[in-house]
């Protein structure tokens, strides 16, 4: 019985693709604890593997962790870089994020996180000796080169039935969410005994302040400030536009002094 090692609290765990393959790479594992707790990533539950090397698919550690601990895995899930928060999970079948790009984010080697159902699957792993995790066998084969895609081709091609219904579902939710904002609309005008307050808008009473139309209202606001500051920028503008003011008051005020004294003429009384 070849007994594992560790280094710096890691215990080392040999992989090897398949059983004809000679060569060996090392995963660094250890238990999952941390303070931020998710659901996802339960505590005493979770395995931290360091060293995942890229051929490494969900399925094929789904697997292979499977048959070591002789415990279910529930979860598997690979990040560029360790951490605690929770992973981005694919909400929908068909609409996935670009796959170019997924590709990209987890080239080269990575983190994963593995999910068991239970603390002993977990125990086991962490306990169990130093033999080769195989990665492929006969029963569950890792497909390669123009298997592998050939394989991810055909997992493009969507199924027209699963796109409506998605469609149909989506589509739906957006409704619902929808009708669930008008009538909130609604009930914000009613106080808590449920009377309407009866304004002097008349039958038209315009579109009501969302808070999109109220941030792009304040946006417009905020534009027209900007311009009218922007007239006046400069020290000498700001003193010319000043003594302009001053000139057209004083200017104001000569023909104000005129305007009186014509009207003091004008009812001047003369009885002779």
């Amino acid at each position: 019985m070849v007994i594992a090692m560790e280094t710096q609290g890691f215990k080392v765990i040999p992989l090897k693709f398949s059983k004809e393959n000679t060569a060996q790479h090392s995963l660094y594992v250890k238990e999952h604890s941390v303070r931020e707790k998710t659901e996802s990533k339960p505590p005493h539950r979770t395995l931290f593997v360091l060293n995942v090397p890229p051929y490494c698919t969900e399925e094929s550690l789904r697997n292979a962790f499977s048959e070591r601990s002789g415990c279910r895995v529930t979860g598997v899930y690979f990040h560029k870089k360790p951490t605690s928060a929770e992973p981005d999970l694919e909400q929908s079948k068909v609409f996935r994020k670009s796959s170019i790009k997924l590709s990209f984010v987890m080239q080269g080697f990575k983190v994963a996180y593995i999910v068991f159902e239970s603390a002993s699957g977990l125990k086991t792993v962490l306990s169990s000796t130093a033999e080769p995790i195989l990665l492929s066998s006969s029963r569950l084969p890792v497909l390669t080169g123009c298997e592998k895609w050939a394989a991810e081709y055909n997992g493009r091609i969507v199924d027209s039935a699963v796109l409506q219904a998605e469609i149909d579902a989506f589509m739906a939710n957006y409704d619902e969410q929808e009708r669930e904002s008008r009538q909130k609309e609604k009930e914000e005008g009613a106080d808590e005994e449920g009377w309407v307050t009866v304004t002097k808008r008349g039958r038209n009473p315009g579109f009501s302040r969302k808070e999109s139309v109220h941030r792009k209202v304040m946006g417009r606001e905020r534009q027209k400030r900007s311009r009218k500051e922007l007239l006046n920028f400069y020290t000498f503008q700001i003193r010319e536009s000043k003594m302009k003011h001053i000139a057209e008051l004083r200017q104001k005020f000569e023909e104000d002094k005129k305007r009186i004294s014509v009207l003091k003429q004008a009812r001047r009384f003369k009885p002779f």
